[in-house]
């Protein structure tokens, strides 16, 4: 008993009066030292609370500081339903993923990948939702080194999407994005452009115009498409084509939305499927354009035209006032001038007075002189486009070729109809020997028209009118300059007219 109470001094604080058998010794032991161990450490925390009561408040404050300062607490109201980016879809393949980088490789060696470093060189996110057009054509136009004549910010001039407004307002592209058609709108103001709407190319021709893009760092793409196709979320977009590896057949998607989706490759199939639904839009299928840039022959820009001034607007509407007591048809001719002069010039109102305007009153009013059908079409063409035709014709050219130019075409049988058509007043004068620019070059303009516009008039007129386009009225430089004009107005209604292949027909003009 004296060795166990040596051996376990805390057995003497028993009463001596209770007998300890060693075993009972073993039992009780561990459970009065846990015991002891618990009691010690309750009244240790408690003496601490009581002398630093705000010790347990600071440290749990400063806990949640640090959680806050590595993100975990995300108690932020303003990130409520908020996205950061999207999960690409597996059958599209991420450019900087392993299998994207031996894709790029591969195109690289086999020459498709020349326009890729000019384009992610001047590669832009758009800086609105739904600018997806506006960025892309912007990532293109610096791509192609294009000086846009306007400052950017501080002393420099550069490309931005935001400074791209043209055909559209920047509130309604902010609302609503842009169609096919005001894109290339937007575009042909600024670059030559290609035009291919989705149900007017076949999966070869879209083929072999994607293995010569990548080919190239001059011309670039850019396509219009349906994200669903794609199995991505949201519907149309916008976005340059940077590669091709003719291997796998697919296609490098330089994404202009990389907030929403990085850059992937797809399969050319699948691409070009997607731009075949139809737009709810527009009620017609998508497509891509071709956009380049000739420093020698730069685009004719709208942008850039004045409006006209509130005085025009009201000498104009003074006029038809006065006009009122005229015949009815006079009236019907100057409420359509007038409207159209209030519309908003771009090339999309433009290509209406050649796929719209012009043949319906070409079957309404029924000319039966060429005095009358020069005065139609004059009448429904914008007059500031047949100025900025001429100033193109004669920016770059010397002054022997526009005298030269200006003669000959004097020299035109149509010349003298189309000189009576614009000064009534004259008609009976003798023209004086001095040619004037503004009928020669509506003369050329009237020549360079096409032959489409004019199939409802009388037979005997249509081929007068053949016949004033023939070679032996025209010199060499008048022919020229009428096929270029002719070339340029068919482009613009190919583009832009979208009655489809019979727009010349009234039956569709008057539903387009």
């Amino acid at each position: 008993m004296f060795r166990l109470i040596q051996r376990y001094p805390s057995i003497k604080t028993q009463p001596p009066s209770i007998s300890l058998t060693s075993s009972r010794i073993n039992q009780r032991l561990p459970r009065l030292i846990h015991h002891s161990a618990i009691l010690s450490s309750q009244q240790q925390e408690l003496s601490t609370q009581q002398q630093l009561p705000t010790t347990t408040t600071t440290t749990s404050t400063n806990h949640n500081a640090f959680q806050d300062l590595l993100g975990l607490n995300n108690s932020n109201p303003d990130l409520k339903n908020t996205f950061y980016q999207r999960q690409l879809p597996t059958t599209l393949v991420r450019f900087s993923s392993q299998d994207g980088k031996k894709l790029f490789r591969s195109a690289m060696e086999a020459g498709h990948a020349e326009g890729f470093f000019s384009l992610t060189g001047n590669f832009t996110t758009q800086s609105e939702p739904a600018y997806c057009g506006p960025s892309s054509l912007a990532m293109v136009l610096n791509a192609l080194e294009v000086d846009p004549k306007a400052r950017w910010k501080g002393n420099w001039r550069w490309y931005s999407d935001e400074l791209l407004e043209c055909c559209s307002s920047k509130e309604e592209m902010k609302k609503n994005g842009i169609t096919f058609d005001k894109f290339a709108c937007l575009a042909k103001c600024h670059s030559d452009v290609v035009v291919k709407r989705g149900n007017d190319f076949t999966l070869e021709e879209f083929k072999k115009d994607v293995e010569n893009v990548t080919t190239r760092s001059d011309v670039f793409m850019v396509i219009s498409f349906s994200r669903k196709t794609l199995g991505q979320t949201g519907d149309g977009h916008f976005s340059p084509i940077g590669a091709y590896n003719p291997e796998t057949q697919m296609v490098l998607v330089l994404d202009t939305a990389r907030y929403k989706y990085p850059s992937y490759w797809c399969p050319i199939e699948t691409l070009y499927e997607s731009m075949k639904p139809i737009d709810k839009e527009t009620g017609r299928p998508r497509g891509y354009f071709l956009l380049s840039y000739d420093v020698n022959h730069p685009p004719i820009s709208l942008c850039k035209v004045q409006k006209k001034s509130t005085n025009d607007k009201d000498s104009s509407t003074q006029f038809e006032q006065q006009q009122k007591e005229e015949r009815s048809l006079e009236i019907q001719e100057q409420q359509q001038q007038q409207l159209h002069l209030q519309s908003p010039l771009n090339w999309t109102t433009l290509a209406k007075s050649f796929c719209k305007r012009i043949p319906e009153n070409m079957w309404i009013e029924k000319p039966r002189t060429l005095e009358h059908v020069v005065q139609l079409v004059l009448r429904n063409v914008p007059p500031e486009y047949t100025v900025i035709l001429a100033n193109q014709s004669f920016r770059q050219s010397p002054n022997e070729y526009i005298n030269k130019l200006l003669y000959d075409t004097s020299k035109s049988p149509l010349y003298p109809i189309v000189f009576n058509a614009l000064y009534p007043q004259h008609k009976n004068e003798q023209q004086q020997e001095l040619v004037d620019h503004h009928a020669a070059f509506a003369t050329l303009f009237v020549l360079g028209s096409p032959r489409m516009l004019y199939t409802s008039l009388p037979r005997d007129l249509q081929k007068t009118l053949s016949r004033y386009r023939k070679d032996e009225y025209m010199s060499d430089i008048v022919k020229r300059e009428v096929d270029r004009i002719s070339v340029e107005v068919t482009e613009l209604t190919k583009t832009f007219c979208t009655c489809g292949p019979g727009w010349t027909d009234i039956s569709s003009v008057k539903n387009c």
